[in-house]
């Protein structure tokens, strides 16, 4: 039985460690990792869940609160080896400036958008000022217009009452 036991170890193991080396280069493992069953040491266990999150990451289907949830259970864990607890540590703190970027990120989109839209309102602003401001243009022009024509007016007036005067 002990025998049986230590060549399905040694099979998990295999096939754990192949997983961890595509996972490490940034390609999702060949075979799925949720089908295996990790054995008994703690360290089987801990390598397994990490190696979990990892494929979870490279495939993009994860949420920061589980991959979080996991990684502080792994490294909190008084079973776990220390050299696993130290790698699900900085693999935590990766997860944590991750999720900041991705946070900053959709500040940056939504501030890209709210920029957008208010150029298009800075450029809306700019037309109806030219707008107004031919409009003022053409007002002034009339208004000069009409002060000359009263200005004449007024001449023609006064050529017609002295006339009338010396008449």
């Amino acid at each position: 039985m002990m025998i049986f036991q230590g060549c399905a170890k040694e099979l998990v193991t295999t096939k754990l460690d192949a997983a961890e080396h595509r996972l490490s280069q940034g390609k999702a493992p060949e075979e799925s990792l949720r089908g295996m069953k990790p054995m008994l040491p703690p360290s089987l266990v801990a390598r397994h869940r990490m190696a979990l999150v990892m494929e979870s990451m490279v495939k993009g289907d994860f949420s920061y609160a589980t991959v979080k949830a996991v990684l502080t259970e792994t490294r909190d864990s008084s079973f776990t080896p220390d050299y696993l607890r130290v790698e699900a540590g900085y693999l935590l703190t990766l997860v944590e400036k991750m999720e900041g970027l991705d946070k900053t990120a959709s500040r940056a989109k939504e501030c890209a958008k709210d920029n957008d839209e208010l150029n298009r309102n800075l450029d809306q602003a700019r037309k109806e000022l030219d707008q107004a401001r031919k409009e003022s243009e053409g007002l002034k022009k009339e208004v000069e217009d009409l002060s000359f024509k009263l200005k004449k007016l007024e001449e023609i007036h006064i050529e017609s009452v002295k006339r009338r005067g010396t008449q």
